[in-house]
Protein backbone atom coordinates (compact mmCIF):
# COMPACT_ATOMS: atom_id res chain seq x y z
CA UNK A 1 0.00 0.00 0.00
CA UNK A 2 1.40 3.36 -1.02
CA UNK A 3 1.93 6.12 1.50
CA UNK A 4 -0.82 8.78 1.47
CA UNK A 5 0.42 12.27 0.66
CA UNK A 6 -0.95 14.90 3.01
CA UNK A 7 -0.32 18.51 4.02
CA UNK A 8 0.61 18.31 7.68
CA UNK A 9 -0.89 20.75 10.15
CA UNK A 10 1.92 22.60 11.96
CA UNK A 11 0.20 22.11 15.32
CA UNK A 12 0.45 18.32 14.90
CA UNK A 13 4.05 18.34 13.75
CA UNK A 14 5.12 20.23 16.88
CA UNK A 15 3.82 17.36 19.06
CA UNK A 16 6.45 14.92 17.75
CA UNK A 17 8.33 15.10 21.05
CA UNK A 18 5.51 13.08 22.65
CA UNK A 19 6.63 10.10 20.60
CA UNK A 20 10.31 10.61 21.35
CA UNK A 21 9.99 11.11 25.12
CA UNK A 22 10.00 7.63 26.77
CA UNK A 23 8.08 8.80 29.83
CA UNK A 24 4.84 9.02 27.82
CA UNK A 25 5.25 5.46 26.57
CA UNK A 26 5.86 4.25 30.14
CA UNK A 27 2.69 5.97 31.31
CA UNK A 28 0.63 4.41 28.54
CA UNK A 29 2.01 1.00 29.46
CA UNK A 30 1.02 1.66 33.09
CA UNK A 31 -2.54 2.23 31.82
CA UNK A 32 -2.58 -1.25 30.34
CA UNK A 33 -1.30 -0.80 26.79
CA UNK A 34 1.43 -3.06 25.49
CA UNK A 35 4.68 -1.42 24.40
CA UNK A 36 3.77 -1.77 20.71
CA UNK A 37 0.24 -0.45 21.27
CA UNK A 38 1.69 2.53 23.13
CA UNK A 39 4.11 3.32 20.34
CA UNK A 40 1.39 3.10 17.71
CA UNK A 41 -0.98 5.33 19.70
CA UNK A 42 1.72 7.98 20.22
CA UNK A 43 2.64 7.82 16.53
CA UNK A 44 -1.02 8.37 15.56
CA UNK A 45 -1.23 11.32 17.97
CA UNK A 46 1.73 13.01 16.27
CA UNK A 47 0.35 12.54 12.73
CA UNK A 48 -3.44 12.41 13.12
CA UNK A 49 -3.82 9.43 10.77
CA UNK A 50 -1.46 6.92 9.20
CA UNK A 51 -1.51 3.81 7.03
CA UNK A 52 -0.44 0.45 8.41
CA UNK A 53 2.79 0.60 6.38
CA UNK A 54 3.62 4.04 7.72
CA UNK A 55 3.01 2.85 11.27
CA UNK A 56 5.06 -0.29 10.70
CA UNK A 57 8.00 1.82 9.55
CA UNK A 58 7.53 4.45 12.27
CA UNK A 59 7.44 2.10 15.23
CA UNK A 60 9.59 -0.69 13.74
CA UNK A 61 7.03 -3.49 14.05
CA UNK A 62 7.13 -6.53 11.73
CA UNK A 63 4.59 -6.24 8.91
CA UNK A 64 3.12 -9.62 9.89
CA UNK A 65 2.19 -8.17 13.32
CA UNK A 66 1.03 -4.62 12.55
CA UNK A 67 -2.48 -5.54 11.40
CA UNK A 68 -3.02 -7.88 14.35
CA UNK A 69 -2.03 -5.12 16.80
CA UNK A 70 -4.15 -2.49 15.02
CA UNK A 71 -7.21 -4.75 15.12
CA UNK A 72 -6.69 -5.30 18.84
CA UNK A 73 -6.42 -1.53 19.39
CA UNK A 74 -9.66 -0.99 17.45
CA UNK A 75 -11.39 -3.56 19.66
CA UNK A 76 -10.08 -1.79 22.76
CA UNK A 77 -11.29 1.61 21.58
CA UNK A 78 -7.82 3.12 21.07
CA UNK A 79 -8.02 3.81 17.34
CA UNK A 80 -10.44 3.65 14.42
CA UNK A 81 -10.09 2.46 10.82
CA UNK A 82 -11.23 4.53 7.84
CA UNK A 83 -11.18 3.75 4.13
CA UNK A 84 -10.19 6.22 1.45
CA UNK A 85 -10.54 4.41 -1.82
CA UNK A 86 -8.47 1.29 -1.56
CA UNK A 87 -6.42 2.60 1.31
CA UNK A 88 -7.05 2.02 4.99
CA UNK A 89 -6.19 4.83 7.38
CA UNK A 90 -5.95 4.61 11.14
CA UNK A 91 -6.77 7.48 13.49
CA UNK A 92 -6.33 7.77 17.26
CA UNK A 93 -9.45 7.88 19.40
CA UNK A 94 -9.79 11.05 21.50
CA UNK A 95 -7.67 10.42 24.66
CA UNK A 96 -10.56 11.44 26.91
CA UNK A 97 -12.67 8.66 25.41
CA UNK A 98 -9.89 6.09 24.93
CA UNK A 99 -8.47 6.37 28.45
CA UNK A 100 -11.91 6.42 30.02
CA UNK A 101 -12.61 3.11 28.28
CA UNK A 102 -9.39 1.68 29.73
CA UNK A 103 -10.40 2.87 33.20
CA UNK A 104 -13.80 1.23 32.83
CA UNK A 105 -12.06 -2.05 32.02
CA UNK A 106 -9.95 -1.71 35.18
CA UNK A 107 -13.01 -0.86 37.28
CA UNK A 108 -14.92 -3.86 35.95
CA UNK A 109 -11.93 -6.11 36.55
CA UNK A 110 -11.52 -4.75 40.09
CA UNK A 111 -15.20 -5.33 40.80
CA UNK A 112 -14.91 -8.91 39.54
CA UNK A 113 -11.86 -9.52 41.74
CA UNK A 114 -13.65 -8.05 44.76
CA UNK A 115 -16.53 -10.46 44.20
CA UNK A 116 -14.11 -13.41 43.91
CA UNK A 117 -12.27 -12.26 47.05
CA UNK A 118 -15.54 -12.06 49.00
CA UNK A 119 -16.40 -15.61 47.94
CA UNK A 120 -12.98 -16.89 49.05
CA UNK A 121 -12.75 -15.03 52.37
CA UNK A 122 -15.01 -17.40 54.30
CA UNK A 123 -13.33 -20.56 53.02
CA UNK A 124 -9.78 -19.25 53.38
CA UNK A 125 -10.44 -17.77 56.83
CA UNK A 126 -11.69 -21.11 58.09
CA UNK A 127 -8.54 -22.86 56.76
CA UNK A 128 -6.34 -20.13 58.24
CA UNK A 129 -7.88 -20.48 61.70
CA UNK A 130 -7.58 -24.27 61.53
CA UNK A 131 -3.87 -24.03 60.67
CA UNK A 132 -3.30 -21.71 63.65
CA UNK A 133 -4.75 -24.34 65.95
CA UNK A 134 -2.29 -26.91 64.60
CA UNK A 135 0.63 -24.58 65.33
CA UNK A 136 4.01 -24.16 63.71
CA UNK A 137 6.67 -26.59 65.01
CA UNK A 138 9.25 -23.80 64.78
CA UNK A 139 7.29 -21.87 67.42
CA UNK A 140 8.81 -24.27 69.97
CA UNK A 141 12.41 -23.52 68.97
CA UNK A 142 14.73 -20.55 69.35
CA UNK A 143 18.35 -20.49 68.17
CA UNK A 144 20.85 -18.41 70.19
CA UNK A 145 24.28 -17.65 68.69
CA UNK A 146 25.69 -14.84 70.81
CA UNK A 147 27.14 -15.47 74.29
CA UNK A 148 25.43 -12.42 75.75
CA UNK A 149 22.13 -13.52 74.21
CA UNK A 150 22.63 -17.04 75.58
CA UNK A 151 23.49 -15.66 79.02
CA UNK A 152 20.39 -13.48 79.13
CA UNK A 153 18.18 -16.34 77.98
CA UNK A 154 19.58 -18.62 80.68
CA UNK A 155 18.99 -16.01 83.39
CA UNK A 156 15.44 -15.52 82.07
CA UNK A 157 14.81 -19.29 82.15
CA UNK A 158 16.09 -19.58 85.73
CA UNK A 159 13.99 -16.60 86.87
CA UNK A 160 10.83 -18.10 85.34
CA UNK A 161 11.45 -21.65 86.62
CA UNK A 162 8.77 -22.62 89.14
CA UNK A 163 10.00 -25.71 90.93
CA UNK A 164 12.91 -27.64 89.34
CA UNK A 165 16.11 -26.76 87.48
CA UNK A 166 18.26 -29.63 86.19
CA UNK A 167 21.66 -29.11 84.55
CA UNK A 168 24.29 -31.12 82.73
CA UNK A 169 27.06 -28.64 83.49
CA UNK A 170 29.97 -28.62 81.02
CA UNK A 171 31.71 -26.20 78.65
CA UNK A 172 31.75 -24.15 76.59
CA UNK A 173 30.34 -21.52 78.93
CA UNK A 174 28.45 -18.30 78.19
CA UNK A 175 29.38 -17.02 81.67
CA UNK A 176 33.04 -16.54 80.68
CA UNK A 177 33.50 -13.38 82.72
CA UNK A 178 32.93 -12.60 86.45
CA UNK A 179 29.98 -10.27 85.79
CA UNK A 180 27.91 -12.81 83.83
CA UNK A 181 28.86 -15.61 86.25
CA UNK A 182 27.63 -13.48 89.16
CA UNK A 183 24.33 -12.72 87.41
CA UNK A 184 23.70 -16.43 86.80
CA UNK A 185 24.65 -17.30 90.34
CA UNK A 186 22.28 -14.68 91.80
CA UNK A 187 19.41 -15.95 89.61
CA UNK A 188 20.02 -19.53 90.75
CA UNK A 189 20.32 -18.51 94.42
CA UNK A 190 17.05 -16.56 94.26
CA UNK A 191 15.36 -19.58 92.67
CA UNK A 192 16.50 -21.85 95.50
CA UNK A 193 15.40 -19.28 98.10
CA UNK A 194 11.91 -19.54 96.56
CA UNK A 195 12.01 -23.27 97.39
CA UNK A 196 13.11 -24.48 93.96
CA UNK A 197 15.08 -27.70 93.51
CA UNK A 198 18.41 -27.19 91.71
CA UNK A 199 20.37 -30.28 90.63
CA UNK A 200 23.65 -30.10 88.72
CA UNK A 201 25.78 -32.90 87.30
CA UNK A 202 29.43 -32.01 86.55
CA UNK A 203 32.26 -33.74 84.69
CA UNK A 204 35.43 -34.66 86.56
CA UNK A 205 37.49 -33.07 83.77
CA UNK A 206 35.66 -29.75 84.16
CA UNK A 207 36.23 -29.67 87.92
CA UNK A 208 39.95 -30.29 87.44
CA UNK A 209 40.25 -27.69 84.68
CA UNK A 210 38.33 -24.69 86.07
CA UNK A 211 39.16 -23.44 89.56
CA UNK A 212 36.41 -20.83 89.36
CA UNK A 213 33.91 -23.64 88.81
CA UNK A 214 34.94 -25.33 92.06
CA UNK A 215 34.40 -22.08 93.99
CA UNK A 216 31.07 -21.58 92.28
CA UNK A 217 29.90 -25.09 93.24
CA UNK A 218 30.95 -24.62 96.88
CA UNK A 219 28.95 -21.38 97.14
CA UNK A 220 25.89 -22.81 95.40
CA UNK A 221 25.92 -25.92 97.58
CA UNK A 222 25.72 -23.67 100.62
CA UNK A 223 22.60 -22.09 99.10
CA UNK A 224 21.00 -25.49 98.43
CA UNK A 225 22.28 -26.74 95.08
CA UNK A 226 22.49 -30.52 94.84
CA UNK A 227 25.63 -31.46 92.94
CA UNK A 228 26.95 -34.77 91.62
CA UNK A 229 29.90 -35.86 89.52
CA UNK A 230 30.40 -38.16 86.50
CA UNK A 231 33.39 -38.89 84.31
CA UNK A 232 31.50 -37.99 81.13
CA UNK A 233 28.38 -36.04 80.20
CA UNK A 234 26.86 -36.65 76.73
CA UNK A 235 25.83 -33.01 76.26
CA UNK A 236 25.55 -29.62 77.95
CA UNK A 237 21.89 -29.17 78.91
CA UNK A 238 19.50 -27.20 81.13
CA UNK A 239 15.96 -28.44 81.88
CA UNK A 240 13.41 -26.08 83.45
CA UNK A 241 10.30 -27.60 85.06
CA UNK A 242 10.56 -30.61 82.77
CA UNK A 243 9.33 -28.71 79.72
CA UNK A 244 11.88 -26.08 78.65
CA UNK A 245 15.32 -27.18 77.50
CA UNK A 246 18.53 -25.40 76.49
CA UNK A 247 21.22 -27.42 74.73
CA UNK A 248 24.09 -26.68 72.32
CA UNK A 249 24.20 -27.19 68.56
CA UNK A 250 27.31 -27.72 66.49
CA UNK A 251 28.05 -24.78 64.20
CA UNK A 252 28.26 -25.30 60.43
CA UNK A 253 31.66 -25.97 58.96
CA UNK A 254 33.66 -22.76 58.72
CA UNK A 255 31.58 -20.83 61.26
CA UNK A 256 33.58 -18.91 63.86
CA UNK A 257 30.79 -19.15 66.47
CA UNK A 258 32.06 -21.27 69.36
CA UNK A 259 28.72 -21.63 71.18
CA UNK A 260 25.29 -22.04 69.61
CA UNK A 261 22.40 -22.89 71.91
CA UNK A 262 18.95 -24.20 71.05
CA UNK A 263 16.02 -23.31 73.33
CA UNK A 264 13.08 -25.72 73.05
CA UNK A 265 9.78 -25.15 74.82
CA UNK A 266 8.07 -28.52 74.45
CA UNK A 267 6.77 -30.66 77.29
CA UNK A 268 7.23 -34.08 75.65
CA UNK A 269 10.81 -33.26 74.65
CA UNK A 270 11.46 -31.84 78.12
CA UNK A 271 10.19 -35.02 79.76
CA UNK A 272 12.48 -37.14 77.58
CA UNK A 273 15.48 -35.00 78.56
CA UNK A 274 14.48 -35.25 82.23
CA UNK A 275 14.44 -39.06 81.97
CA UNK A 276 18.05 -38.93 80.72
CA UNK A 277 19.01 -36.59 83.55
CA UNK A 278 17.35 -38.78 86.21
CA UNK A 279 19.12 -41.85 84.81
CA UNK A 280 22.57 -40.23 85.07
CA UNK A 281 21.75 -38.65 88.43
CA UNK A 282 21.19 -42.11 89.90
CA UNK A 283 24.58 -43.29 88.61
CA UNK A 284 26.56 -40.14 89.50
CA UNK A 285 28.83 -39.75 92.52
CA UNK A 286 28.14 -37.36 95.35
CA UNK A 287 30.10 -34.14 94.91
CA UNK A 288 31.25 -34.13 98.56
CA UNK A 289 33.58 -37.00 97.71
CA UNK A 290 35.47 -34.69 95.41
CA UNK A 291 35.21 -31.38 97.30
CA UNK A 292 35.75 -32.92 100.69
CA UNK A 293 35.57 -30.78 103.79
CA UNK A 294 36.29 -27.62 101.83
CA UNK A 295 32.55 -27.02 101.39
Amino acid sequence: MENINRNWDNSLVTQAHIFDDPKYLRRLISLGLTEREGKIYLALLTRGFMTAIELQEKVDIPRTKIYEILQRMINRGLCIEKRIGRNKLYEPVDPKIAFQSLLEVFKNELKRKEEVAEELIDVCTSCFNASKEIGNPLDFIEILKDKIQIHRKYVSVVESTRYELLTFNKGPYACDNPHRLKEQQIAETEFMKRGGICKNIYETFEIEKYLWLVEYIKEQQLDGQQAKLVDFLPIKMVISDGERVMLPLEGRSGESIDLVMCYINHKAFGNACKMLFDHLWEKAREMEIFLGAGR
